[in-house]
Protein backbone atom coordinates (compact mmCIF):
# COMPACT_ATOMS: atom_id res chain seq x y z
CA UNK A 1 0.00 0.00 0.00
CA UNK A 2 1.34 3.43 -0.92
CA UNK A 3 1.86 5.97 1.86
CA UNK A 4 -0.01 9.27 2.06
CA UNK A 5 0.73 11.87 -0.58
CA UNK A 6 1.17 15.42 0.77
CA UNK A 7 -0.15 18.06 -1.64
CA UNK A 8 -0.86 21.76 -1.64
CA UNK A 9 -4.41 23.02 -1.78
CA UNK A 10 -3.67 24.64 -5.15
CA UNK A 11 -2.49 21.34 -6.63
CA UNK A 12 -5.61 19.59 -5.30
CA UNK A 13 -7.85 22.24 -6.88
CA UNK A 14 -6.03 22.20 -10.22
CA UNK A 15 -6.21 18.40 -10.38
CA UNK A 16 -9.91 18.42 -9.51
CA UNK A 17 -10.76 21.15 -12.01
CA UNK A 18 -8.85 19.28 -14.72
CA UNK A 19 -10.75 16.09 -13.88
CA UNK A 20 -14.06 17.96 -13.91
CA UNK A 21 -13.24 19.61 -17.26
CA UNK A 22 -13.43 23.12 -15.80
CA UNK A 23 -9.81 24.07 -16.35
CA UNK A 24 -10.27 24.91 -20.02
CA UNK A 25 -11.08 27.87 -22.24
CA UNK A 26 -14.16 26.34 -23.93
CA UNK A 27 -12.30 26.62 -27.25
CA UNK A 28 -14.34 25.38 -30.23
CA UNK A 29 -12.98 22.17 -31.78
CA UNK A 30 -13.61 20.14 -34.90
CA UNK A 31 -15.02 17.30 -32.81
CA UNK A 32 -18.62 16.34 -33.54
CA UNK A 33 -20.84 18.28 -31.12
CA UNK A 34 -22.80 15.19 -30.07
CA UNK A 35 -19.67 13.11 -29.54
CA UNK A 36 -18.05 15.95 -27.60
CA UNK A 37 -21.01 16.27 -25.22
CA UNK A 38 -21.19 12.50 -24.78
CA UNK A 39 -17.48 12.36 -23.94
CA UNK A 40 -17.98 15.08 -21.33
CA UNK A 41 -20.75 13.09 -19.65
CA UNK A 42 -18.63 9.93 -19.76
CA UNK A 43 -15.71 11.71 -18.11
CA UNK A 44 -17.96 13.27 -15.47
CA UNK A 45 -19.70 9.84 -15.12
CA UNK A 46 -23.14 11.49 -14.99
CA UNK A 47 -24.81 14.90 -14.71
CA UNK A 48 -27.62 15.87 -12.38
CA UNK A 49 -31.11 16.68 -13.64
CA UNK A 50 -33.24 19.46 -12.26
CA UNK A 51 -36.48 20.98 -13.58
CA UNK A 52 -35.99 24.53 -12.21
CA UNK A 53 -35.78 27.00 -15.10
CA UNK A 54 -34.87 30.43 -13.74
CA UNK A 55 -32.35 30.29 -16.56
CA UNK A 56 -31.66 27.12 -18.57
CA UNK A 57 -31.92 23.95 -16.50
CA UNK A 58 -29.05 22.57 -14.43
CA UNK A 59 -28.15 19.65 -16.72
CA UNK A 60 -27.79 21.98 -19.69
CA UNK A 61 -25.73 24.51 -17.69
CA UNK A 62 -23.30 21.77 -16.60
CA UNK A 63 -22.57 21.05 -20.26
CA UNK A 64 -22.60 24.72 -21.29
CA UNK A 65 -19.77 25.42 -18.81
CA UNK A 66 -17.62 22.75 -20.48
CA UNK A 67 -18.70 22.58 -24.14
CA UNK A 68 -18.00 25.62 -26.37
CA UNK A 69 -20.76 24.87 -28.89
CA UNK A 70 -23.38 23.39 -26.58
CA UNK A 71 -27.10 23.86 -27.17
CA UNK A 72 -29.99 22.04 -25.50
CA UNK A 73 -30.90 19.94 -28.54
CA UNK A 74 -27.58 18.09 -28.18
CA UNK A 75 -28.60 16.41 -24.93
CA UNK A 76 -32.08 15.67 -26.24
CA UNK A 77 -30.55 13.94 -29.29
CA UNK A 78 -28.16 11.90 -27.16
CA UNK A 79 -31.09 10.61 -25.10
CA UNK A 80 -33.32 9.80 -28.07
CA UNK A 81 -30.36 8.15 -29.87
CA UNK A 82 -30.03 5.75 -26.91
CA UNK A 83 -26.60 6.94 -25.78
CA UNK A 84 -27.87 7.95 -22.33
CA UNK A 85 -30.41 6.84 -19.76
CA UNK A 86 -31.91 8.47 -16.68
CA UNK A 87 -31.77 7.00 -13.20
CA UNK A 88 -30.73 7.70 -9.62
CA UNK A 89 -27.02 8.35 -8.98
CA UNK A 90 -26.10 11.48 -7.00
CA UNK A 91 -29.82 12.21 -7.38
CA UNK A 92 -31.84 12.06 -10.61
CA UNK A 93 -29.10 11.94 -13.24
CA UNK A 94 -28.35 11.41 -16.91
CA UNK A 95 -25.91 8.51 -17.28
CA UNK A 96 -24.02 6.87 -20.18
CA UNK A 97 -26.07 3.91 -21.42
CA UNK A 98 -23.17 1.44 -21.05
CA UNK A 99 -23.32 1.93 -17.27
CA UNK A 100 -26.87 0.57 -17.03
CA UNK A 101 -25.85 -2.81 -15.47
CA UNK A 102 -23.95 -1.10 -12.64
CA UNK A 103 -27.19 0.31 -11.23
CA UNK A 104 -28.70 -3.06 -10.36
CA UNK A 105 -27.97 -2.39 -6.67
CA UNK A 106 -30.06 0.81 -6.82
CA UNK A 107 -32.93 -0.97 -8.52
CA UNK A 108 -32.69 -3.74 -5.93
CA UNK A 109 -33.03 -1.13 -3.18
CA UNK A 110 -36.27 0.15 -4.69
CA UNK A 111 -37.63 -3.37 -5.17
CA UNK A 112 -37.24 -3.96 -1.43
CA UNK A 113 -38.31 -0.50 -0.25
CA UNK A 114 -41.42 0.38 -2.27
CA UNK A 115 -44.22 0.53 0.28
CA UNK A 116 -46.77 -2.30 0.35
CA UNK A 117 -49.58 0.28 0.07
CA UNK A 118 -48.69 0.58 -3.63
CA UNK A 119 -50.01 -2.94 -4.24
CA UNK A 120 -53.34 -1.35 -5.13
CA UNK A 121 -51.61 0.30 -8.10
CA UNK A 122 -50.61 -2.97 -9.75
CA UNK A 123 -53.55 -2.95 -12.23
CA UNK A 124 -52.69 0.66 -13.17
CA UNK A 125 -49.01 -0.22 -13.64
CA UNK A 126 -49.88 -3.26 -15.76
CA UNK A 127 -52.05 -1.11 -18.03
CA UNK A 128 -49.27 1.48 -18.37
CA UNK A 129 -46.75 -1.23 -19.26
CA UNK A 130 -49.05 -2.55 -21.99
CA UNK A 131 -49.24 0.93 -23.53
CA UNK A 132 -45.47 1.42 -23.21
CA UNK A 133 -44.65 -1.78 -25.05
CA UNK A 134 -47.19 -1.21 -27.83
CA UNK A 135 -46.58 2.50 -28.54
CA UNK A 136 -43.90 5.05 -29.26
CA UNK A 137 -42.51 6.84 -26.16
CA UNK A 138 -45.36 8.51 -24.26
CA UNK A 139 -45.48 11.57 -21.98
CA UNK A 140 -47.11 11.37 -18.55
CA UNK A 141 -50.08 13.40 -19.86
CA UNK A 142 -50.97 10.42 -22.07
CA UNK A 143 -52.09 8.54 -18.97
CA UNK A 144 -55.41 9.83 -17.68
CA UNK A 145 -56.64 9.46 -14.11
CA UNK A 146 -59.06 11.34 -11.89
CA UNK A 147 -58.06 9.42 -8.78
CA UNK A 148 -55.81 11.25 -6.30
CA UNK A 149 -53.49 9.19 -4.10
CA UNK A 150 -50.67 9.92 -1.66
CA UNK A 151 -47.30 9.90 -3.39
CA UNK A 152 -44.23 9.17 -1.28
CA UNK A 153 -43.18 12.80 -1.88
CA UNK A 154 -46.49 14.17 -0.53
CA UNK A 155 -46.75 15.44 3.02
CA UNK A 156 -49.97 14.89 4.98
CA UNK A 157 -52.45 15.53 2.18
CA UNK A 158 -52.64 13.32 -0.96
CA UNK A 159 -52.08 15.46 -4.06
CA UNK A 160 -50.74 13.00 -6.66
CA UNK A 161 -52.55 11.51 -9.63
CA UNK A 162 -52.74 7.73 -9.49
CA UNK A 163 -51.03 7.40 -12.87
CA UNK A 164 -48.23 9.79 -11.84
CA UNK A 165 -47.39 7.65 -8.82
CA UNK A 166 -47.57 4.50 -10.94
CA UNK A 167 -45.14 6.00 -13.48
CA UNK A 168 -42.70 6.97 -10.73
CA UNK A 169 -42.79 3.50 -9.19
CA UNK A 170 -42.26 1.84 -12.57
CA UNK A 171 -39.32 4.18 -13.21
CA UNK A 172 -37.74 3.48 -9.79
CA UNK A 173 -38.16 -0.26 -10.37
CA UNK A 174 -36.41 0.04 -13.72
CA UNK A 175 -39.42 -1.14 -15.71
CA UNK A 176 -39.66 2.08 -17.71
CA UNK A 177 -37.19 4.79 -18.61
CA UNK A 178 -37.03 8.16 -20.33
CA UNK A 179 -36.57 7.66 -24.07
CA UNK A 180 -36.97 11.27 -25.14
CA UNK A 181 -37.06 14.80 -23.74
CA UNK A 182 -38.72 17.84 -25.21
CA UNK A 183 -37.73 20.70 -22.95
CA UNK A 184 -38.81 19.59 -19.50
CA UNK A 185 -41.36 17.07 -20.78
CA UNK A 186 -40.31 13.44 -20.46
CA UNK A 187 -41.43 10.67 -22.80
CA UNK A 188 -41.39 7.19 -21.29
CA UNK A 189 -40.98 3.74 -22.77
CA UNK A 190 -40.38 0.20 -21.54
CA UNK A 191 -36.73 -0.09 -20.52
CA UNK A 192 -36.02 -2.88 -23.01
CA UNK A 193 -37.13 -0.53 -25.82
CA UNK A 194 -34.43 2.01 -24.93
CA UNK A 195 -31.52 0.10 -23.40
CA UNK A 196 -29.61 -2.08 -25.91
CA UNK A 197 -30.03 -5.82 -25.40
CA UNK A 198 -26.32 -6.24 -24.58
CA UNK A 199 -26.68 -4.09 -21.47
CA UNK A 200 -30.02 -5.67 -20.52
CA UNK A 201 -28.27 -9.07 -20.56
CA UNK A 202 -25.33 -7.73 -18.53
CA UNK A 203 -27.81 -6.32 -16.02
CA UNK A 204 -29.52 -9.72 -15.71
CA UNK A 205 -26.22 -11.54 -15.15
CA UNK A 206 -24.47 -9.18 -12.73
CA UNK A 207 -24.90 -9.96 -9.01
CA UNK A 208 -25.58 -7.32 -6.37
CA UNK A 209 -22.07 -7.35 -4.89
CA UNK A 210 -20.44 -6.89 -8.30
CA UNK A 211 -22.93 -4.10 -9.02
CA UNK A 212 -21.96 -2.40 -5.74
CA UNK A 213 -18.26 -2.63 -6.52
CA UNK A 214 -18.76 -1.26 -10.03
CA UNK A 215 -20.84 1.62 -8.72
CA UNK A 216 -18.27 2.46 -6.02
CA UNK A 217 -15.61 2.76 -8.74
CA UNK A 218 -17.92 4.93 -10.86
CA UNK A 219 -18.61 7.14 -7.81
CA UNK A 220 -14.89 7.59 -7.11
CA UNK A 221 -14.24 8.47 -10.75
CA UNK A 222 -17.02 11.05 -10.60
CA UNK A 223 -15.57 12.72 -7.48
CA UNK A 224 -11.83 12.07 -8.10
CA UNK A 225 -11.01 13.56 -4.67
CA UNK A 226 -13.30 11.92 -2.13
CA UNK A 227 -13.78 11.12 1.55
CA UNK A 228 -15.61 8.29 3.26
CA UNK A 229 -18.03 10.37 5.33
CA UNK A 230 -20.70 10.43 2.61
CA UNK A 231 -23.60 8.24 3.77
CA UNK A 232 -24.34 7.46 0.11
CA UNK A 233 -20.77 6.56 -0.83
CA UNK A 234 -21.21 4.67 -4.08
CA UNK A 235 -24.65 6.31 -4.49
CA UNK A 236 -26.28 3.68 -2.29
CA UNK A 237 -27.04 3.91 1.42
CA UNK A 238 -24.17 2.83 3.67
CA UNK A 239 -23.42 2.75 7.39
CA UNK A 240 -20.16 4.08 8.84
CA UNK A 241 -19.07 0.48 9.45
CA UNK A 242 -19.78 -0.46 5.82
CA UNK A 243 -17.83 2.54 4.54
CA UNK A 244 -14.82 1.60 6.67
CA UNK A 245 -14.96 -1.90 5.19
CA UNK A 246 -15.16 -0.48 1.65
CA UNK A 247 -12.22 1.85 2.35
CA UNK A 248 -10.04 -0.87 3.86
CA UNK A 249 -10.72 -3.22 0.97
CA UNK A 250 -9.85 -0.53 -1.58
CA UNK A 251 -6.65 0.31 0.30
CA UNK A 252 -5.69 -3.37 0.52
CA UNK A 253 -6.31 -3.79 -3.21
CA UNK A 254 -4.15 -0.75 -3.90
CA UNK A 255 -6.97 1.02 -5.75
CA UNK A 256 -6.92 4.20 -3.65
CA UNK A 257 -4.35 6.26 -1.80
CA UNK A 258 -4.80 8.89 0.94
CA UNK A 259 -3.77 12.47 0.25
CA UNK A 260 -2.89 15.03 2.91
CA UNK A 261 -4.01 18.42 1.67
CA UNK A 262 -2.36 21.42 3.30
CA UNK A 263 -4.48 23.08 6.01
CA UNK A 264 -7.31 20.54 5.53
CA UNK A 265 -8.22 18.32 8.48
CA UNK A 266 -10.52 15.97 6.59
CA UNK A 267 -8.87 12.86 5.15
CA UNK A 268 -9.25 12.67 1.39
CA UNK A 269 -8.36 9.94 -1.08
CA UNK A 270 -7.74 9.60 -4.80
CA UNK A 271 -7.65 6.63 -7.16
CA UNK A 272 -4.14 5.20 -7.49
CA UNK A 273 -4.52 5.52 -11.26
CA UNK A 274 -4.78 9.30 -10.77
CA UNK A 275 -1.48 9.74 -8.88
CA UNK A 276 0.49 10.69 -12.00
CA UNK A 277 -2.18 13.19 -13.09
CA UNK A 278 -2.22 14.71 -9.61
CA UNK A 279 1.55 15.08 -9.48
CA UNK A 280 1.65 16.64 -12.96
CA UNK A 281 -1.04 19.22 -12.16
CA UNK A 282 0.45 22.61 -12.92
CA UNK A 283 0.30 24.99 -9.96
CA UNK A 284 1.93 27.81 -11.92
CA UNK A 285 -0.20 27.99 -15.07
CA UNK A 286 -2.21 31.15 -15.64
CA UNK A 287 -5.76 29.92 -15.30
CA UNK A 288 -8.10 32.91 -15.38
CA UNK A 289 -11.32 32.00 -17.20
CA UNK A 290 -14.64 32.92 -15.52
CA UNK A 291 -17.40 30.32 -15.50
CA UNK A 292 -20.81 30.35 -13.86
CA UNK A 293 -21.52 27.01 -12.22
CA UNK A 294 -25.11 25.80 -11.84
CA UNK A 295 -26.25 24.95 -8.29
CA UNK A 296 -26.05 21.19 -8.90
CA UNK A 297 -22.81 21.15 -10.87
CA UNK A 298 -20.66 18.07 -10.30
CA UNK A 299 -17.96 20.21 -8.66
CA UNK A 300 -20.45 21.30 -5.99
CA UNK A 301 -21.94 17.91 -5.10
CA UNK A 302 -19.88 17.60 -1.92
CA UNK A 303 -20.28 20.96 -0.18
CA UNK A 304 -17.79 20.05 2.57
CA UNK A 305 -15.15 19.52 -0.14
CA UNK A 306 -15.96 22.91 -1.66
CA UNK A 307 -15.30 24.52 1.73
CA UNK A 308 -12.15 22.48 2.37
CA UNK A 309 -10.50 23.10 -1.00
CA UNK A 310 -11.91 26.44 -2.15
CA UNK A 311 -12.56 28.12 1.23
CA UNK A 312 -16.00 28.93 -0.14
CA UNK A 313 -19.34 28.33 1.55
CA UNK A 314 -22.22 27.65 -0.81
CA UNK A 315 -25.87 27.01 -0.08
CA UNK A 316 -28.56 26.75 -2.71
CA UNK A 317 -31.16 29.19 -1.40
CA UNK A 318 -34.00 28.19 -3.71
CA UNK A 319 -35.94 26.54 -0.89
CA UNK A 320 -35.26 29.31 1.63
CA UNK A 321 -38.03 31.82 2.38
CA UNK A 322 -37.29 34.97 0.39
CA UNK A 323 -36.62 36.94 3.58
CA UNK A 324 -33.82 34.53 4.51
CA UNK A 325 -32.02 34.51 1.17
CA UNK A 326 -28.64 36.20 1.20
CA UNK A 327 -27.62 35.77 -2.44
CA UNK A 328 -30.81 34.91 -4.30
CA UNK A 329 -33.18 32.27 -5.64
CA UNK A 330 -30.81 30.75 -8.22
CA UNK A 331 -27.43 32.03 -7.03
CA UNK A 332 -24.66 30.30 -9.00
CA UNK A 333 -21.02 30.20 -7.86
CA UNK A 334 -18.52 32.12 -9.98
CA UNK A 335 -15.37 30.15 -10.82
CA UNK A 336 -12.38 32.33 -11.71
CA UNK A 337 -9.40 30.20 -12.63
CA UNK A 338 -9.00 27.87 -9.66
CA UNK A 339 -10.95 30.03 -7.21
CA UNK A 340 -14.61 30.42 -6.35
CA UNK A 341 -14.89 34.18 -6.01
CA UNK A 342 -18.58 34.97 -5.66
CA UNK A 343 -22.09 34.34 -6.91
CA UNK A 344 -24.41 35.43 -9.68
CA UNK A 345 -28.21 35.26 -9.39
CA UNK A 346 -29.52 35.19 -12.98
CA UNK A 347 -32.98 35.00 -14.49
CA UNK A 348 -33.86 34.76 -18.16
CA UNK A 349 -36.87 36.93 -19.03
CA UNK A 350 -38.16 35.13 -22.09
CA UNK A 351 -40.71 37.71 -23.19
CA UNK A 352 -38.11 40.45 -23.52
CA UNK A 353 -35.11 38.23 -24.40
CA UNK A 354 -33.29 39.70 -21.41
CA UNK A 355 -30.74 38.11 -19.11
CA UNK A 356 -31.52 39.71 -15.77
CA UNK A 357 -28.74 39.61 -13.19
CA UNK A 358 -30.44 40.21 -9.88
CA UNK A 359 -27.12 40.11 -8.04
CA UNK A 360 -23.49 39.93 -9.09
CA UNK A 361 -21.49 39.35 -5.92
CA UNK A 362 -17.73 39.12 -5.54
CA UNK A 363 -16.14 38.08 -2.24
CA UNK A 364 -14.52 40.93 -0.30
CA UNK A 365 -11.05 39.33 -0.37
CA UNK A 366 -11.04 39.09 -4.19
CA UNK A 367 -9.03 41.70 -6.07
CA UNK A 368 -11.26 43.32 -8.69
CA UNK A 369 -8.84 44.34 -11.42
CA UNK A 370 -9.13 44.91 -15.17
CA UNK A 371 -8.36 41.25 -15.91
CA UNK A 372 -11.22 39.98 -13.74
CA UNK A 373 -13.62 42.58 -15.13
CA UNK A 374 -12.72 41.53 -18.68
CA UNK A 375 -13.37 37.86 -17.88
CA UNK A 376 -16.65 38.64 -16.11
CA UNK A 377 -17.90 40.60 -19.13
CA UNK A 378 -16.84 37.78 -21.45
CA UNK A 379 -18.61 35.15 -19.32
CA UNK A 380 -21.78 37.27 -19.16
CA UNK A 381 -21.80 37.65 -22.95
CA UNK A 382 -21.34 33.89 -23.43
CA UNK A 383 -24.08 33.13 -20.90
CA UNK A 384 -26.45 35.56 -22.62
CA UNK A 385 -25.59 34.13 -26.05
CA UNK A 386 -26.32 30.60 -24.82
CA UNK A 387 -29.77 31.76 -23.70
CA UNK A 388 -30.27 33.74 -26.93
CA UNK A 389 -30.75 36.85 -24.79
CA UNK A 390 -30.44 40.16 -26.62
CA UNK A 391 -30.01 42.26 -23.48
CA UNK A 392 -28.15 42.00 -20.17
CA UNK A 393 -29.44 43.96 -17.18
CA UNK A 394 -27.47 43.99 -13.93
CA UNK A 395 -29.74 45.09 -11.09
CA UNK A 396 -27.42 44.87 -8.10
CA UNK A 397 -23.78 44.20 -7.32
CA UNK A 398 -21.70 43.54 -4.23
CA UNK A 399 -19.60 45.51 -3.72
CA UNK A 400 -21.81 48.31 -5.05
CA UNK A 401 -18.81 49.88 -6.80
CA UNK A 402 -18.66 46.83 -9.10
CA UNK A 403 -21.73 48.04 -10.99
CA UNK A 404 -19.94 51.22 -12.02
CA UNK A 405 -17.05 49.28 -13.52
Amino acid sequence: MLSKIPITKTKAKRFLLDAQLLNNQRTPTNEDELESALNIIRILECIQLDPIAAVERNHHLVLQARHPNYHVEILEKLISNRHLFEYVANAACIIPIEDFPKFKVIQDFYIHSIHTSTQSLIPVMEKIMEQMIENEPLPSRAFKSDKIVKGYWDNAKPTTKETTLALNILFDLGKITVAKRNGNEKFFTATENHVPKTYINEFSNININDSKEALVIKYMKAYRIFDFEDQRFGWFKTTAKERIAIREKLLYQGMIIPVDIENVKRQYYILTEDVEKLESSDEQSDCSTVKFLPPLDNLLWRRSRVEDLFDFSYKWEIYFPESKREFGYYAMPILYGDKLIGRIDPKYLRKSDTLQIKLLQVESHTKIDSKLLKELRKALRQFALFHKAKNIVIESTSPKSLKKK
